[in-house]
């Protein structure tokens, strides 16, 4: 993984990103802890979820995490075996927990976070493991974690009219953006392109990032802060700073996703709120 110029080895990666994970998870804590049912059923952009919906869905991942590391053959018995059958039992979630009270849901989504942690604690990065996809290795399965943390929570300060913190653990939404590429293409029906993309973007700190082949000519630059927000389609393009040099890197950001599964339906120009 690179990030500010260098590569961090497979055998720290873990340990950064569960560093990383736990700090953004206290940051989404902090905001939810004392808040009342009123807050709690907050509608948020990612319609129509509430504040409550967002929470569910993270703890549920989590604790789907840690079944597929603890009994892989079980989490792949009990595994739906279509993708609609896999996006229905995502969706029932939110159902189920829709009316559960505010207090028990974060201390659910604390217990399953904090297991999480736990059971990836020690283990080899690069080791195997099932999941709702194709399966994937510890440290993808950790990344892809605080990116949905850092989406979500983006949605839940939002909601709140809190200010989503910007620090450099970005780096990871931001390099799992460019990874998932091929499948952001694949899913929007287009080919694979076979012309690389580079980063020029610019970190909360102030230190530039280049990730990606130095020699690609199909280029973003600007901040990667907005730029996560894009790949997690909770920003338009049109309403950041970014620029794109060549028709790949230009396409990727009109369709550009971090998540697995299907396109979601973005964000309107325009809908941006601005600090203030």
């Amino acid at each position: 993984m690179f990030t500010n110029g260098t590569v961090i080895a497979m055998g720290n990666l873990l340990d950064v990103l569960r560093a990383d994970l736990t700090a953004e998870s206290e940051a989404v804590v902090s905001v939810l802890d004392g808040l009342d049912e009123f807050g709690w059923n907050t509608p948020t952009a990612s319609v129509p979820w509430t504040v409550k919906d967002q929470v569910s869905h993270l703890a549920w991942n989590d604790d789907a995490t840690i079944r597929a590391l603890s009994d892989p053959e079980g989490f792949v018995a009990a595994k739906p075996a279509t993708l609609g059958g896999i996006q229905q039992m995502v969706d029932k979630v939110i159902v189920d927990h829709h009316d559960m009270a505010g207090s028990d849901l974060l201390s659910w989504f604390r217990k399953a976070r904090g297991g999480l942690l736990d059971a990836t604690a020690g283990l080899d990065a690069k080791m195997r493991m099932p999941w709702y996809g194709p399966e994937m290795s510890v440290a993808s399965k950790l990344t892809a974690r605080f990116m949905e943390t850092w989406a979500h929570g983006y949605d839940i300060f939002e909601a709140l009219g809190g200010e989503h913190s910007r620090s450099d653990r970005v780096r990871h939404v931001v390099f799992l953006g460019l990874q998932a590429i091929p499948n952001t293409f694949a899913t929007h029906g287009r080919p694979i392109p076979d012309r690389p993309v580079r980063l020029e973007v610019t970190a909360p700190s102030g230190e530039v990032w280049n990730i990606g082949n130095a020699a690609a000519d199909n280029v973003v630059r600007g901040d990667a802060y907005e730029l996560a927000l894009v790949v997690t389609q909770r920003c338009h393009p049109a309403d950041t700073t970014l620029r794109s040099e060549g028709p790949v890197a230009t396409e990727w950001l009109r369709i550009a996703q971090a998540f697995a599964g299907p396109s979601g339906s973005g964000r309107e120009p325009g809908s941006r709120r601005r600090a203030t």
